[in-house]
């Protein structure tokens, strides 16, 4: 069950206040040790699964809840938490250290050791913090076709230079300014392509394009199951463009309480890369929804 805030919710609050009874004060206190939190993310089905799956243990755990997913993209989420119209987002520490830094990731973007502070001083001004990564990286990835890699004996993002220039990149459409997508790609590897289609972020339009043959080369995530499900090649990123995509909690600190923090940390250590790929694939290829593959999955780990 989710709780949304409403002007009720404030009319019952002030209703409680002005007619006190012995006890309510203690009661408040307690209230207070839990916070209400709303969790926002973007319209990338994998933030909605994580969303809902911290959702449903704070609840468990007596937390009110509020789930708003398909907020739209980064540019958007970030921005709400940081002005607290959200509490809890999940995000990727290399990626939100790149926005943080108007697209230009830090070499502290190379390993979570290092991104996760970085990610904190950033936001730490706007009363966010970042919690401890989860196990589940999910990183950019350039895939083709498997007839396109074997005609063109592609197995890198390097052996893409001799035939980029007749090919069609395809991506999210903050992809050519991105330094890990178009912008990187030509910088790092030199590739300049014929020609850019903003799509979504690997989601089904960037499939679509890529097997119907409008794109030949897209961007996807190393934990869609979509790379698997359609035989695609998935490029090796040789010369390390990508970062610490590893998916972390960014929270307000004012409801980062020990409580919180304790609760999403013990639930972030089950979450794998297997494990958020094969829930990416009962929500794309069973066409499941976020909530439910959240709550079979906390069953199954015991959430």
């Amino acid at each position: 069950m989710r709780f949304k805030r409403s002007l009720l919710i404030g009319f019952l609050a002030a209703s409680a206040a002005a007619f006190a009874v012995p006890g309510a004060a203690s009661a408040s206190v307690k209230a207070a040790s839990k916070p209400a939190i709303i969790i926002g993310s973007t319209n990338f089905e994998e933030q909605a699964i994580v969303s809902n799956i911290w959702a449903d243990v704070l609840e468990k755990a007596g937390y009110k809840v509020t789930v708003e997913p398909a907020l739209g993209t980064r540019a958007i989420v970030v921005p709400a938490i940081e002005k607290g119209q959200i509490d809890l987002e999940p995000d990727y520490a290399a990626s939100l250290l790149d926005f943080l830094n108007n697209g230009k990731t830090p070499p502290a973007g190379d390993n979570i050791a290092t991104a996760i502070p970085a990610d904190k001083k950033a936001l730490a001004s706007f009363g966010v913090t970042v919690l401890p990564a989860s196990k589940a990286l999910d990183t950019n990835v350039f895939a083709v076709t498997k007839a396109t890699a074997k005609k063109d004996h592609l197995t890198t993002i390097s052996s893409l230079k001799p035939y980029a220039k007749k090919l069609t990149l395809g991506g999210p459409p903050e992809c050519p300014t991105n330094a890990g997508c178009e912008l990187g790609l030509k910088k790092v590897y030199g590739l300049n392509f014929a020609g850019f289609k903003s799509l979504d972020e690997a989601g089904p339009l960037s499939v679509a394009a890529l097997k119907g043959g409008t794109v030949q080369v897209v961007e996807l995530f190393s934990s869609d199951g979509n790379v698997v499900s359609n035989n695609f090649v998935a490029l090796t990123d040789n010369k390390h463009l990508e970062g610490a995509d590893y998916i972390v909690p960014v929270i307000r600190t004012s409801v980062d309480t020990p409580g919180v923090a304790k609760i999403l940390n013990a639930i972030d250590a089950k979450l794998t890369t297997n494990a958020i790929s094969k829930l990416n694939l009962d929500v794309t290829a069973k066409q499941e929804q976020a909530p439910a593959v959240a709550q079979t999955w906390l069953t199954s780990v015991g959430g």
